[in-house]
């Protein structure tokens, strides 16, 4: 099977299935199934930037990961302040774990800042579910991601020349960008017009050209991370794709720009 059908074939039910929860699931369920996520994002983090024996810093890491984002369903507040207590908590058990002091300090940096990156994050997602029309605003930021990943893959095989960041991610245009931001802007706007009562078409292509720059970005970062660990993958669960964090890092990223804008325009 070719490299594209391999995707297809496991992105379409990964797509219906997000659908059919978001719309329909009750929202302790997808609390589960995102600190879920979160948990096995961390667990690829871990195993890329600090690969060696688990320990008990390695699983606390994870552990908290996934506990993070259930704050969210109480709020950003609440997501916040577990995630500061959540970077605290992973710091002192590094600190504790025996490793001379200078090794756990950079240790803990880097697993408080997996926690941020996948707990934090994770977190977002819910926090924008808990807003009012929920359900609606955080299949706005899924589907505008999504067809700007889609359109950068099919513009850039068409049209793309000129590499975004080749020390990074050669594979990438400025035509596949270009590309992807038309198409999310073009589904905001869509979305907008049918599904967001009080948001106008034309915020609604702006919030998706905004949705697709910063998922881009989103991908960077991570392909950046994996760059420096010399992998080609964070995973390998889920075929064509990598691990959660190759399927999920521009969602994240957003999702989070997301929930920013909607919180401050729309409050």
């Amino acid at each position: 099977m070719s490299s594209l059908a391999t995707r297809v074939a496991t992105g379409l039910p990964l797509a219906a299935g997000a659908l059919a929860l978001v719309l329909w699931a009750p929202l302790w369920l997808l609390g589960l199934l995102v600190a879920g996520a979160a948990g096995l994002a961390m667990y690829e983090y871990s195993r890329m930037i600090l690969p060696g024996p688990w320990n008990t810093p390695a699983l606390a890491g994870v552990a908290l990961a996934a506990l993070v984002p259930l704050a969210g369903l109480a709020g950003a507040g609440a997501a916040l302040a577990a995630l500061a207590l959540g970077v605290l908590a992973l710091a002192l058990v590094c600190a504790l774990a025996g490793a001379e002091l200078g090794a756990a300090w950079e240790e803990a940096a880097r697993r408080g800042w997996g926690l941020a990156y996948c707990g934090g994050l994770f977190a977002c997602l819910l926090v924008l579910l808990g807003l009012p029309q929920g359900r609606r605003l955080l299949l706005f930021a899924l589907f505008g991601v999504v067809a700007a990943d889609v359109g950068a893959y099919f513009a850039g095989h068409l049209w793309g020349r000129r590499k975004l960041a080749p020390s990074i991610s050669p594979g990438k245009t400025v035509e596949g960008v270009a590309g992807g931001a038309a198409a999310a802007a073009i589904l905001g706007a869509v979305f907008a017009a049918l599904w967001l009562p009080g948001t106008s078409a034309g915020a609604g292509a702006l919030l998706g050209l905004v949705l697709a720059l910063v998922s881009v970005g989103g991908d960077l970062v991570e392909s950046a991370l994996k760059r420096a660990a010399g992998v080609k993958d964070s995973g390998s669960i889920l075929p064509g794709h990598g691990g959660v964090l190759d399927r999920v890092d521009g969602i994240l990223a957003g999702g989070a720009a997301f929930l920013v804008l909607r919180m401050l325009l729309w409050a």
